[in-house]
């Protein structure tokens, strides 16, 4: 039992032979019972004297069930002995965040990925779908947002296109794959900032309505959604209704993040907005907007996700759950938070996100990490944690894997479990042939602490600072400013 990952929260062992018997199709055979008792997601598996039982609430728990049965007669050549578990899960939301729009991935590559997280025992797949390097989504209402901003000329040091995008019935694929595992699908669509992809394809979704390129370089860009334009909630909303037929399960995320408000300063339709309202900060109006498309989303039955960066928008009323990542907000503003009701998913970028190299992030420092401090008296409104892995310097799916394992197998128990046991880095790499059954490739485990290993991981690391392309941020909103002042003559002064 101690192979198992994550472990269950209680197992015995009794020395007792016990070899499982298969059924037509070679899967371990046991018997059913409901049991109302148990924990939702939960399970109760007993071998003993020649029979195995399997019990459960509901199908999640049965489904995990036959996971950890599977798990066990990989690890133990099928016959692991006499022994009772008794499991569920300390979180009820265990995600794991794939970002596809700055490099794509196939279909085929993250039904790979569905199949890594129900191993593991995850249950949310957040699909990070748009950025200013890639619209992925079908979206039939606005076809140029795939035919035009779901491809880029370049990307700084791989000086070829890039590009692809999801048809939705390529979504909905994706979606049943996912609930055929337990596992629902949250999307997100990244609004106000986040945006250039979109304002490529439509440039009157932008400020000043002048054509910009689906971006080439990554970092923040200043080519953010207009809000001073009506039009721009409308479209919106226009996306989100396409969606609701695609992904049917309950949460969709908004975006919300790295806001570059110096486009805003400089179009007259924001400045409009802003004086109407009455706000005195560009944070109160983005409130605004946001409040809208949640309230547009709770009349279809979603709850809306935004990044924390989002969190001092005073209109970030408590329906709205934030995802964690420490932009702009410290754990004490946030425990203050939690305990005040807001609900939250725990995502902090140290160590939780998968593409910081191991010299950063490593698999050690997830097992030390805790993600409901002891300051948190409310804990169930934290309602669990994901792993997110951005993809700026993850091209393909072999590197993905690679940066994958072993820290989300490490990620999921402490998901599961609510903290990782202290071995479970060692127990992590017997999960490798497990993977690799599932076409996984992952390469040696970078658990280092220190050495060339380390030196090497970290200058691979500080590439970043090439990819990010801030000379060409600049150049771009020197751009925007000519123009702003060209087409509206305003003075320097007011040009912030």
């Amino acid at each position: 039992m101690s192979s198992l990952i994550p472990v269950p929260q209680k197992s015995e062992f009794n020395g007792n032979a016990f070899v499982f018997s298969r059924d037509g199709s070679g899967a371990v055979k046991y018997d059913y019972v409901k049991d109302e008792t148990i924990p939702v997601e939960g399970y109760e598996i007993k071998a003993a004297d020649g029979h195995l039982v399997l019990k459960s609430s509901d199908e999640a728990g049965r489904f995990y069930g036959e996971v950890t049965l599977g798990a066990l007669d990989a690890l133990t050549g099928g016959a692991p002995g006499e022994f009772y578990i008794s499991d569920a899960p300390a979180f009820g939301y265990r995600g794991y965040m794939l970002d596809v729009s700055r490099y794509f991935f196939d279909v085929e590559t993250v039904l790979k990925h569905i199949d890594y997280m129900a191993l593991l025992k995850l249950n949310t797949l957040h699909l990070h779908l748009t950025d200013d390097q890639g619209w992925r989504v079908e979206i039939k209402k606005y076809p140029r947002l795939t035919s035009v901003g779901a491809y880029r000329r370049r990307t700084l040091m791989r000086f070829r296109e890039h590009g692809g995008y999801y048809t939705q019935e390529d979504l909905k694929k994706i979606v049943a794959y996912a609930h055929s595992r337990h596992i629902s699908v949250v999307p997100e669509i990244d609004f106000p900032g986040h945006f250039s992809a979109a304002i490529a394809a439509y440039p009157e979704l932008g400020c000043y309505g002048e054509h910009v390129k689906v971006a080439e370089t990554f970092g923040i860009k200043y080519d953010v959604a207009c809000i001073g334009k009506e039009s721009t909630v409308a479209f919106m909303k226009d996306v989100l209704e396409e969606l609701f037929t695609v992904f049917t399960d309950e949460y969709y995320h908004l975006g919300g993040d790295e806001v570059m408000c110096d486009r805003w300063n400089i179009c007259p339709e924001c400045r409009k907005q802003k004086e109407k309202l009455g706000c005195e900060s560009w944070s109160e109006v983005q409130a605004y907007v946001l409040k809208e498309l949640v309230s547009f989303l709770a009349e279809h039955g979603k709850k809306a996700v935004i990044w924390n960066e989002s969190a001092p928008s005073p209109g970030s009323d408590k329906s709205v759950i934030w995802q964690y990542w420490q932009g702009g907000l410290d754990e004490n503003k946030l425990t203050k938070e939690v305990n005040a009701g807001r609900r939250v998913i725990m995502s902090p970028s140290v160590p939780y996100y998968l593409d910081l190299p191991y010299s950063v992030n490593s698999a050690f420092a997830i097992i030390n990490y805790k993600p409901v401090g002891d300051n948190i008296t409310e804990k169930g409104n934290v309602l669990g944690v994901e792993f997110p892995l951005w993809t700026e310097l993850v091209p393909t799916a072999k590197q993905a894997d690679k940066k994958l394992f072993p820290r989300l197998i490490v990620g999921a128990e402490a998901a599961w479990r609510g903290a990782p046991e202290k071995d479970a880095v060692s127990r992590a790499e017997k999960y490798y042939p497990l993977l690799k059954r599932l076409g996984a490739k992952p390469g040696k485990p970078l658990c280092v602490k220190r050495g060339l290993s380390f030196i090497a991981d970290r200058l691979w690391w500080e590439r970043r600072r090439l990819y990010w392309g801030v000379l060409g941020n600049l150049v771009g909103d020197l751009k925007a400013r000519h123009a702003a002042k060209r087409r509206l003559r305003q003075p320097d002064s007011h040009i912030m």
